[in-house]
């Protein structure tokens, strides 16, 4: 998972980046409230460190536009100031978490996996198409479309792999499982009823010769 770290004291910005690198994650250093929309523009992350006072401006005036991304990151605030009115705002903002400084590294990474945890994505996304999980619903623009059980799955699947080359076998065995009586044809039809019902997928997704489909994304 992807950490950005938005902090302009350099010395507290190394420490926390170690401590999370240690943990497992990668992470990018921000120094200013420039630096970190540059950053957010190229790149996706699962949580983002927000820093409240920056030398270029606020950093709550970040939290809006990050939340409005999809997936939206887990946001927590990080400020040496801890008044009520500051954590309130800071919340009603849409940030997830609000730590004081100087922060305990061991709360922070406590609270951070727990908030990983609790992170649903709202939906994923390819050009026109939109794909709810939780409500099991796939849009092509505002046109609802009706997709059978097992074209669902494999649509979710081509989206979680957004860009890999994934052969007939390991789509039949990821998708519909080791136990599945069936053969490679049976992805091939499922990959002709989704061209049919999805423009956007029938132009992303492409025939990898000798190996199966990638669905690529929309550049």
């Amino acid at each position: 998972m992807k950490i950005l770290v938005i902090e302009d004291e350099p010395k507290l910005a190394q420490v926390t980046e170690r401590f999370l690198r240690h943990h497992g994650y990668g992470v990018t250093i921000a120094g200013s409230l420039a630096e970190a929309k540059k950053s957010l523009s190229s790149d996706q992350f699962d949580a983002v460190l927000v820093d409240v006072r920056l030398p270029d401006g606020d950093g709550w005036s970040l939290v809006p536009s990050i939340k409005t991304s999809q997936p939206a990151p887990v946001v927590f605030m990080l400020t040496s100031r801890g008044e009520a009115d500051d954590r309130v705002f800071g919340l009603e903002l849409g940030a997830d978490d609000y730590l004081v400084k100087p922060v305990v590294l061991k709360e922070l990474i406590i609270r951070l996996e727990r908030a990983l945890k609790q992170r649903v994505p709202a939906g994923r996304q390819l050009g026109d198409v939109t794909i709810d999980e939780k409500a099991r619903q796939v849009k092509n623009g505002a046109e609802t479309i009706s997709l059978a059980k097992m074209e669902f799955e494999l649509l979710v699947y081509f989206m979680e792999h957004l860009g890999e080359a994934l052969s007939r076998d390991q789509i039949l065995d990821d998708v519909w499982g080791y136990t599945f009586g069936g053969d490679t044809r049976t992805v091939d039809t499922h990959v002709k009823q989704l061209r049919d019902k999805l423009p956007t997928v029938k132009q992303q997704l492409k025939t990898v010769h000798r190996v199966g489909y990638r669905l690529e994304a929309i550049e």
